[in-house]
């Protein structure tokens, strides 16, 4: 394990403290694999407690906070992210910037777009995997502005090098086109472990991820 992170002097008071903050602090107390893999999002990933376990991978660091926009991860992003020096990274937002900021698709992907454009230029030569914004029973009201953000998404994705646009929202939902209640915890809007076990099965399977 390497200890050559550079932790902020003042971890700071803006919105999400509390959770990067935790992200930090674990960080320090478990230090860092030589290869870290960065899992940057929401809380899908926060509460992914069996990252590791499920995707079968040591390198992987979890850097979820909760309530996480595209605007506050780019915010946050040299205080978590870049420090890191992440040979891989995989981001998860879009769902919080529609559903709790009230964006439509078009504000969300433009959050994504400076989002990346921020990450190559700190990072230009690192592999991007973007995973689609899952839907919800809950938050069914917004499934066709999450829908238009992932069609727009994987299509940007698709055009840039490097960045990898990655279906998970699909392994979610039945033949009916909504979301399976089994994958989700009792809130209907966070994964539970089986939902988290789709989503691993996808990643694992990415070319260039892992491997």
């Amino acid at each position: 394990m390497t200890s050559d992170y550079r932790f902020p002097d003042d971890i700071g008071t803006a919105r999400h403290d509390d959770d990067v903050g935790a992200v930090l602090a674990a960080i320090r107390q478990r230090g860092l694999p030589p290869a870290p893999i960065a899992f940057y999002g929401s809380s899908s990933f926060r509460l992914w407690q069996s990252m590791a376990a499920d995707l079968g991978c040591l390198d992987v660091v979890n850097l979820g906070f909760g309530g996480a926009t595209h605007a506050s991860a780019l915010h946050h992003l040299d205080r978590l992210l870049t420090p890191l020096r992440p040979t891989r990274v995989v981001l998860y937002f879009g769902e919080n910037d529609i559903s709790a900021d009230g964006l439509d698709a078009r504000s969300t992907l433009g959050g994504l777009r400076a989002l990346l454009d921020a990450i190559r230029q700190r990072m230009a030569a690192t592999p991007v995997f973007v995973l689609s914004a899952k839907q919800s029973p809950t938050k069914w009201i917004y499934a066709d502005v999450v829908a238009e953000f992932n069609r727009l998404a994987a299509e940007h994705c698709r055009g840039l090098d490097g960045v990898h646009p990655v279906d998970v929202t699909s392994v979610l939902l039945g033949a009916h086109g909504r979301p399976l209640g089994r994958h989700y915890q009792d809130d209907l809007i966070h994964l539970n472990a089986s939902g988290y076990l789709q989503w691993a099965r996808i990643l694992r399977a990415q070319p260039g991820l892992f491997g």
